[in-house]
């Protein structure tokens, strides 16, 4: 599969103002500035606990929801909780059954089964519900029930919480709460569903005249749901997850840490997506959800274990399901040539509904594509999309909508049921959708590349300033650097199945250590070969000792002799070059140097050493600003200039600004 590395432009004098200001490395500060970020906001985005709440009731409908939950407190009426099998749906119940219980509400909850009744609200469940409870609160669902909403309107009261899009009509409800819905001004449109559910309870602790400081105690929760359904972390969100992984509290949450042999102390979002999040939301998958908020809920620490070790098990029957499902799929792909298609359809029968949309994120990885999978089951399809940059998954299924029973869902993950008599239909027109509004370009994977440092850069002080971005996720990836004409010394394949590959390489005599998994294919291609990295550099932990280590994305044998740094070096290099040379000037009294002692002199000063090419880019740079004149291999150093100089007018240097494709 082809990858394109790409690395955007920036404003250099912008990145040493924010790492002057900020005491930060150059890098980091090089990270700030691509995300268009100044001194102020650098400071806030660094420093995530002090980014503000919104008001809660810029959300619409919050007063109103407020306001109802304020007379059923008061009347001491009962109260259901109806929420979603997933890990934001289990976090958002969790919270609410938590909170409201503490205030003195009567409050249950009830969670739909993923195979018996499906994502949302249904009429049967709202049958069940209506005669036990004066007010009920969805969480995480909701905001496309019109159907159910009219049905029950007349009989109980109904507050929608929801995040996911919304379509033209909202349902009669009595209050919907819902950042994306058109006529709601709340500024932050990204909270997942336990981000609004943690909103309502913000406007009723507001409303009773509480402290809302005293729900930072359970930002645990809210910070799990969060990362779990991959909303972008930033404003609130930052906040959240920051705060709540740095604070874990909950039993539940503590006790799976334990079962996954993870650091409590050290927790980050990659440990929850993929070792807390995946156990709990393997529950709702296979039988259904409700343990995983029992296990939430849990106060003693025996049932709290008892609970956790049930939910690894049915997380290692998942992972086995998934592998089964993704290895029938990829023989149905290839079989077909579905590969060739702009969106892969794939159908099984009698796949396992609940795990498909795992094995369909594993085939988007694999072929780059928009994926449907579709388990199907005594004439009904069951289906689950993800999809890419460029593709929005949810208004494509807006366009097949006529060949759907129901669908909802997000630009990159949606899910739909069908009728298999239609599904030759929704094929045609999900292909038809895909030929107008897919183009060849969106088909082939970027990856944007923060800056290419050489193997030097990478430091035990440097990854833990790195740490200072944190927490990860979408909105703020982690960084990815690249490497340049890196000698393969050795090379080998690792794993229980060979899939993984390691390698060492040489920089400057220095011997450096890569991993790259699922890249064994590389490893009897690279050796003595000269290769590029995409790489995170990260800490490995073994023997009690520590190590750097160069975790791959991506690799490649190396294209050229020149590298980025060598053609483009950096601003502060260049202008290091000028110092010294005005240095010796005002040492010496003379104007005229030879190259090769101002290669020297770069040496001795700033311990920096430049190839040839390097140190002539640089010069050029120079010259082309009237700074100085080179001839043959001589530096005429020029008159001190009476204004001051911008560098963004060398040609050479202006080259840098067009988007780089390494």
């Amino acid at each position: 599969m082809n990858k394109r590395w790409e690395m955007l432009p920036i404003d250099e004098k912008k990145q040493m103002t924010l790492a002057k200001e900020l005491h930060i490395s150059s890098s980091l500060a090089e990270i700030l500035t691509k995300k268009n970020l100044d001194v102020k906001s650098a400071n806030i985005f660094l420093h995530p606990e002090n980014i503000p709440y919104h008001d809660p009731f810029l959300l619409k409908d919050m007063q109103k929801a407020c306001e109802r939950l304020l007379l059923a407190l008061k009347n001491k009426e009962k109260i259901c909780i109806y929420g979603d099998y997933d890990v934001d749906g289990v976090s958002s119940t969790a919270l609410l059954m938590k909170v409201f219980t503490k205030l003195g509400f009567q409050i249950d909850y009830y969670l739909p089964d993923r195979h018996s009744e499906g994502y949302g609200l249904h009429i049967e469940s709202l049958e069940k519900l209506i005669p036990k409870y004066d007010l009920l609160i969805t969480v995480d669902c909701g905001i496309t029930a019109l159907e159910e909403v009219a049905y029950a309107k007349d009989k109980i009261d109904i507050i929608i919480t929801d995040h996911h899009l919304p379509r033209e009509i909202l349902p009669e409800a009595l209050a919907v709460i819902n950042p994306t819905q058109i006529q709601c001004n709340y500024p932050n449109k990204n909270l997942c569903g336990v981000g609004v559910a943690f909103k309502l309870c913000q406007g009723i602790y507001q409303s009773l005249g509480k402290n809302i400081e005293e729900l930072e105690n359970y930002l645990d929760i809210v910070a799990l749901g969060t990362v779990a359904d991959i909303v972008p972390l930033i404003d609130e969100n930052r906040r959240i997850v920051k705060k709540g992984l740095a604070n874990i509290q909950n039993l539940g949450i503590k006790t799976l840490i334990d079962i996954c042999n993870y650091d409590e102390t050290a927790i980050n979002t990659g440990h929850i997506g993929f070792g807390v999040a995946p156990r709990l939301n393997a529950a709702g998958r296979l039988t259904h959800a409700s343990i995983a908020v029992e296990l939430l809920l849990a106060v003693d620490k025996n049932i709290a274990h008892e609970k956790a070790l049930y939910l690894d098990d049915e997380n290692r029957q998942r992972q086995e399901i998934v592998e089964d499902i993704f290895h029938e799929a990829v023989i149905k792909i290839e079989q077909n040539h579905l590969q060739e298609n702009k969106v892969i359809i794939v159908v099984g029968e009698n796949w396992h509904e609940g795990v498909i949309g795992i094995a369909a994120s594993r085939l988007q990885e694999k072929y780059y594509r928009p994926i449907i999978i579709i388990a199907t089951k005594d004439h009904i399809g069951k289906a689950s999309c993800r999809s890419i940059d460029g593709f929005h998954m949810k208004n494509a299924l807006t366009y097949c909508e006529q060949d759907l029973m129901v669908y909802g869902g997000h630009s990159k993950a949606a899910g739909f049921t069908i009728d298999l008599a239609k599904l030759d239909d929704f094929i045609s027109h999900m292909q038809i959708y895909a030929e107008e509004n897919l183009f060849p370009e969106d088909l082939i994977p970027v990856y944007q590349v923060e800056n290419v440092l050489t193997p030097q850069d990478i430091t035990l002080d440097f990854i833990e300033e790195l740490s200072l971005l944190e927490p990860f996720g979408m909105g703020n990836p982690k960084p990815l650097f690249v490497c340049q004409n890196l000698l393969v010394t050795k090379a080998m394949k690792m794993g229980r199945e060979n899939n993984h590959l390691r390698f060492n390489f040489n920089y400057k005599d220095v011997q450096y250590s890569a991993v790259g998994w699922h890249m064994a294919d590389f490893a009897d291609n690279i050796i003595d070969k000269y290769v590029d990295i995409l790489f995170q550099p990260e800490l490995n932990h073994w023997n009690d000792r520590t190590y750097l280590q160069f975790k791959l994305n991506d690799l490649r044998l190396s294209k050229h002799k020149i590298s980025y740094l060598e053609e483009f070096p950096p601003y502060d290099i260049i202008g290091k070059i000028y110092l010294c040379l005005r240095r010796q000037e005002k040492i010496t009294g003379k104007n005229i140097f030879f190259v090769e002692e101002c290669q020297n002199l770069l040496k001795q000063l700033y311990n920096i050493y430049l190839s040839d090419h390097a140190l002539k880019q640089c010069l050029i740079i120079l010259e082309e600003i009237a700074i100085l004149n080179v001839k043959q291999d001589k530096i005429y150093l020029l008159a001190l200039p009476q204004q001051k100089l911008d560098i963004r007018k060398s040609q050479t240097f202006a080259k840098r600004f067009n988007l780089q494709k390494l």
